[in-house]
Formats: structure tokens, C-alpha cells, sequence
């Protein structure tokens, strides 16, 4: 099976991860980091999804 991300998006999502496990839970609606992750990680599915 053919990986579906690159090095470098999976080097990305790995750090990330990494930097939210270490991080405080914060229960705000407008979180303008995680809104900020979520684009990103939009961005590379989409990217992804585009290449099939």
C-alpha cells in the first residue's frame, strides 16, 4: 500500500502532534492556534485527495 502523505507532511503532523501532546487542553471556541492547525492539516488532505 502506497503511502499517502509525504516525508515532509508526515514529518509536519508528527511535530505537531508531538507540540499538542506537551500542551495545555484549553476549552476556548476561538482558539486562533488550533484554528490555525486545522487549516494546515485541511490543506495537506485536500492536497493529498487531489493527487489520487
Amino acid at each position: 500500500m502506497d503511502n499517502f502523505f509525504s516525508a515532509e507532511d508526515l514529518a509536519l503532523l508528527n511535530e505537531e502532534l508531538e507540540e499538542m501532546e506537551h500542551s495545555a487542553v484549553k476549552n476556548e471556541e476561538d482558539d486562533p492556534e488550533m484554528d490555525a492547525a486545522a487549516r494546515r492539516y485541511q490543506e495537506i488532505i485536500k492536497k493529498h485527495k487531489g493527487d489520487r
